[in-house]
């Protein structure tokens, strides 16, 4: 029996969307959206065009990221190795709790830790520091 296939190769209709901000000590990468198994490629090639200017820190900022697969999972360690074979650290900032979950379920904690961006309040003016 002969199954016949078609050969063309559709690109996945990215369901996510990233900003990038520089900020003094790092560099923010806000990832918003769902990072489904089919958007693992969008996930490594959008994470490959953003230029680190010579930050050694990089913060995925997960607040509006909704889910996250298994191999969106690897795309991330995959990025993080390579920049931490050029002395980049990542860390991951705001992620949601079924994100986190998934991340703590397959032990991804240990690689990516956590870190809080909170703007530390100024005194109030006349305030004793």
């Amino acid at each position: 029996m002969t199954i016949q296939t078609d050969a063309t190769c559709r690109q996945p209709e990215c369901k996510m969307a990233f900003h990038v901000e520089r900020r003094p000590y790092f560099l923010l990468v806000a990832i918003r959206g769902e990072a489904c198994f089919d958007q693992a490629e969008v996930i490594s090639a959008q994470l490959l065009r953003i230029p680190l200017d010579g930050y050694s820190l990089v913060v995925f900022d997960l607040a509006e990221l909704t889910s996250i697969s298994a191999l969106a999972m690897g795309a991330l360690v995959v990025y993080r190795r390579g920049l931490q074979r050029r002395g980049v650290e990542i860390r991951l900032a705001n992620a949601q709790a079924q994100v986190w979950l998934a991340l703590e379920m397959v032990g991804l904690w240990k690689l990516f830790e956590p870190m809080d961006l909170q703007e530390p309040t100024r005194p109030a003016a006349g305030a004793v520091a």
